[in-house]
């Protein structure tokens, strides 16, 4: 009875196991898919002001910034939200204005889904939008009709004329892009000269944006152009761009693993049964091993290490359990998302096993089987102790 207590406690602490790194390695791929889709947008390091929304081109800045060995490319930005109107549909969004290199450099075009990457012909300013965007107001491409933006003047204020109060300009749609983030729904792309024109922010940027080698020691290189901007500039990573997004999932991976610790633990209190069982069954042998001349502390540490084992044994069958699970969903994407039949970015759950999370979930099984085992042993040896 006491075997078929403790391989039911066993493999309950396999499934909380099991859950755990399965869970786990599913938040760390959903991680990994979400920072590629936001990195490919986001520039390798960010300068912009702590206080205010733009600031003048300090060209011995820029040129400093330029000569660092890591840095490929340094671009001035001009980003602001305006009210984009096409047709008889409006939409607010935040609209960039960078230089024609821009997107080569950081490879946008790679996102592009329909159209080109075009943002100035002839004097003809282009407009690329985020397929949110494009959706909402229903653009097409083919289509002659102009998109219409509003911005409010810096300057000259028109209350009597409300409609004087905005500058205007026209932009043609030239392409669509996908990053499959938030940006998406809001980002249009357009040239420096017409955000300047169209923001007033002549000599002025909102912010430069900085491309880096590959494999470069990204926070050395920001200690340095931190230096060079003093304390009135931010430089910021592609993490510290996102930092809310990426605190949301450390945070939402965390309360899961909390949630998931919890029913282990309370897979775990089945070893107070089967200790207590054991403890009846044994009763004769502790006794025999208390007249041999074995201590209280010696007959608690046999209970306490019975206890362990079951729960190790469960937690190391339940680490194998998740892993062959993740490696199988890894390979061959047998879990599909909605079936397989939505418009996701990839159709199948991702995976990513990480080493530290295995630890940590060993780590929690030793913990969690330590504290229920001793629960059980202790009263053992109060009852030893009382004879």
């Amino acid at each position: 009875m006491v075997n078929i207590i403790s391989i039911i406690s066993s493999l309950g602490i396999m499934a909380g196991t099991a859950a755990l790194i399965i869970v786990l390695s599913v938040f760390n791929g959903m991680e990994k898919l979400i920072t590629g889709s936001v990195n490919s947008f986001n520039p390798d390091l960010q300068i912009s002001l702590k206080e205010g929304k733009s600031f003048s081109i300090d060209y011995a800045l820029v040129k400093q910034v330029s000569e660092l060995e890591e840095v490929v490319a340094v671009h001035e930005v001009v980003s602001d939200m305006v009210l984009l109107n096409y047709g008889d549909r409006q939409s607010l969004v935040r609209l960039k204005g960078v230089s024609v290199d821009y997107p080569d450099v950081l490879q946008l075009d790679s996102l592009l889904i329909d159209g080109n990457f075009t943002l100035q012909t002839n004097q003809i300013d282009y407009a690329v939008l985020g397929a949110g965007v494009a959706g909402v107001l229903q653009v097409n491409l083919n289509s002659s009709q102009m998109m219409k933006c509003y911005y409010p003047r810096r300057t000259k204020k028109h209350l009597i004329n409300p409609t004087e109060a905005f500058n205007t300009r026209f932009l043609v749609p030239s392409g669509v892009f996908a990053s499959y983030s938030h940006y998406d729904e809001e980002f249009l792309f357009c040239s420096l000269g017409f955000a300047r024109s169209l923001m007033e922010y002549e000599g002025e940027v909102t912010s430069l944006e900085v491309k880096l080698v590959d494999k470069a020691n990204v926070t050395r290189v920001k200690n340095k152009i931190a230096q060079f901007t003093g304390p009135n500039f931010q430089v910021k990573d592609q993490y510290e761009q996102e930092e809310m997004l990426f605190k949301t999932i450390k945070n939402e991976k965390l309360v899961v693993f909390l949630i998931l610790s919890f029913i282990l633990l309370m897979a775990a209190f089945n070893i107070v049964g089967t200790l207590g069982m054991l403890i009846i069954e044994k009763k004769e042998d502790v006794e025999v091993l208390k007249l041999l001349g074995a201590s209280d502390k010696f007959i608690y540490r046999i209970f306490v290490m019975e206890g362990m084992f079951v729960s190790f044994v469960g937690g190391i069958l339940g680490m194998f359990l998740g892993f062959i699970v993740c490696f199988i969903q890894q390979t061959f994407h047998l879990i599909k998302i909605g079936g397989g039949t939505g418009n996701y970015i990839i159709n199948y759950y991702p995976v990513q096993m990480s080493g530290i999370d295995f630890l940590i979930v060993l780590l929690t099984v030793v913990i969690i089987s330590y504290l229920a085992s001793r629960l059980p042993s202790g009263k053992v040896t109060r009852l030893i102790s009382a004879k």
